[in-house]
């Protein structure tokens, strides 16, 4: 068990929730991946079906943030890797949604092989966490088998038109060097990766135990929201994959940048969602502009993209029919849950 010192400390400076470096910000980078959500959403919209546009713009949104990390011309793979995952994962939750017990044993599965599969690089980490991410917000509506293939394959659609952005958006080499450095076969990715997996599973090396760590946090986050009658009770498990890290210290930073920033979202989303009086037009400038600073500010502030992605999110549930007013509190007690257990859990550690 650690100790509560680190804690306190984090507790103690509650100025540095708010900061977010100039250098660190990328405001080109942001509009471009809020292309990405927003064009799928609009073109919903104005198909008269609002739900396939909410659903190719939640493929897009998380997908976005796998072209956060690592080097320019593999980003577009990452987005990829995250799009097929968050699929599969949106897929088992809509069916598996209305079977608690089931429900719980997926989400563990897809947290566990997130932990692992993170263990390849960052880059990887980021595109992975996505997939029990998606399970999850599948939950909020059960439907058919049928339903739920047409849901999976608008968050593919939506998650590769996001991939496909980001490649035309890579420089051109600059260099001879650059531009016949070979590339890994998918045959090679695939075996290295295979050997990450062998490598981590269990308990023996640190990547192991926090994969088997995150896959018991969200299941148990799940769980205690299911008991506790909470209205979305997959905000709970959620917040707990997305806090939850290998590292006590930046647990800590992330359950208090995202309670915090999930309270001030929410009421950041109700006027955006109020802005559907207006016409859809305002509804979607108003969302395109939140995810878009959400984009930027995601490296420098996890609080303030906390913020800004708590409402843009409540636009898209709102959209689906859970007005803003009624997931509000739910999903504040439910991120409050989550973030509790994942600061729990991250004091568990062992060797």
């Amino acid at each position: 068990m650690s100790t509560y010192s680190e804690t306190v400390r984090e507790l103690r400076s509650p100025g540095r929730i708010a900061q977010a470096p100039r250098s660190a910000l990328a405001p080109a980078r942001g509009i471009r991946l809020a292309v990405g959500v927003v064009l799928p959403l609009t073109l919903g919209v104005c198909l008269g079906h609002y739900e396939y546009g909410v659903y190719a713009a939640l493929g897009a949104l998380p997908s976005g943030f796998a072209a956060m990390v690592g080097e320019e011309r593999k980003k577009p793979a990452a987005v990829a890797l995250a799009s097929a995952g968050m699929a599969l994962g949106t897929f088992v939750g809509a069916l598996a949604a209305n079977a608690p017990i089931p429900l719980v044993l997926f989400i563990a599965a897809f947290a566990y092989a997130a932990g692992l599969v993170g263990a390849f690089s960052d880059r990887v980490a980021i595109a992975a966490l996505q997939w029990p991410g998606a399970l999850l917000i599948a939950t909020s509506t059960p439907d058919t088998p049928r339903q739920a293939a047409v849901r999976a394959g608008l968050v593919l659609a939506g998650g590769l038109f996001q991939s496909a952005l980001v490649a035309l958006a890579l420089p051109k080499p600059t260099d001879t060097a650059s531009a016949t450095r070979p590339r890994r076969s998918l045959r090679e990715f695939n075996g290295h990766l295979v050997a990450i997996v062998r490598t981590h599973a269990g308990i023996s090396t640190h990547h192991g135990q926090h994969a088997l760590r995150l896959a018991l946090t969200a299941a148990i986050a799940q769980s205690a929201a299911l008991l506790l009658g909470l209205a979305h009770p997959y905000w709970a498990a959620l917040t707990a994959v997305l806090v939850l890290k290998t590292e006590h210290v930046l647990t800590v930073r992330r359950a208090l940048d995202r309670i915090g920033g999930t309270a001030i979202g929410i009421l950041l989303g109700l006027p955006l969602a109020a802005l559907a009086h207006f016409g859809p037009a305002a509804l979607l400038i108003g969302a395109g502009v939140t995810i878009a600073l959400g984009y930027t500010v995601f490296p420098a502030s996890y609080f303030l993209y906390s913020v800004f992605l708590t409402g843009f999110v409540v636009v898209l549930l709102d959209l689906l029919g859970f007005g803003a007013g009624q997931t509000a509190l739910p999903r504040l007690l439910a991120t409050l849950l989550g973030g509790v257990i994942a600061l729990v859990a991250s004091h568990v550690r062992p060797s």
